[in-house]
């Protein structure tokens, strides 16, 4: 038996109690490696998804296409990443939300445990309210150049309630990373 396999097992048995009943402290307080692979997938294609969203928000707002990516690199590069002919900002944007969207998706699939599409709702529009308020309301605006921009709460909420209800992609990766296998199921 596999290190994965022993892992999926041990985590089956500390989720369920006498009665069939999901223990949610127990099963986040397990470790399942290719949930949480699934999970980083989710992310990344949220965080696809969300950009694209706020690439059109952008364009139909009249600001550069590419704004949403050039905003995100505002952290590591500074103003100078709204720049329109800075290109290089496009690049470090998209690996920046990417990358972030990812770590949030392996949270988001760590939390969620099971690909029950009605919980996986909740927890997407969930994830998407946190998003909003703790990252886009809070944490980014921490950032001196982020805080400069402005933008509309709204554009903020739409995307990030976009992002969040898009991470119940996780159930599809889930299942092609465990090769048709539900969750919690030994290999």
């Amino acid at each position: 038996m596999s290190h994965s396999a022993n892992t999926s097992v041990v985590n089956s048995s500390a989720q369920h109690s006498e009665d069939d009943e999901l223990n949610v402290v127990a099963a986040w307080l397990s470790w399942d490696t290719r949930r949480v692979v699934a999970g980083a997938a989710a992310g990344a294609f949220a965080g696809l998804v969300a950009l694209l969203l706020a690439m059109v928000l952008s364009a139909v707002n009249g600001l550069d296409l590419w704004f949403p990516a050039k905003f995100a690199a505002l952290p590591v590069l500074g103003g100078t990443a709204l720049r329109y002919d800075n290109t290089m900002a496009i690049g470090v944007g998209l690996i920046v939300h990417q990358t972030l969207s990812m770590v949030l998706g392996m949270f988001y699939s760590h939390f969620t445990i099971n690909n029950v599409t009605s919980r996986l709702f909740g927890a997407g529009l969930v994830w998407g309210i946190f998003s909003w308020i703790f990252i886009s309301c809070l944490f980014v605006q921490s950032f001196p150049d982020i805080a400069a921009v402005n933008l509309p709460k709204s554009a903020y909420l739409l995307v990030n309630m976009v992002f969040g209800l898009s991470l119940m992609s996780v159930s599809m990766f889930d299942r092609a990373v465990r090769g048709g296998e539900k969750a919690g199921q030994s290999a």
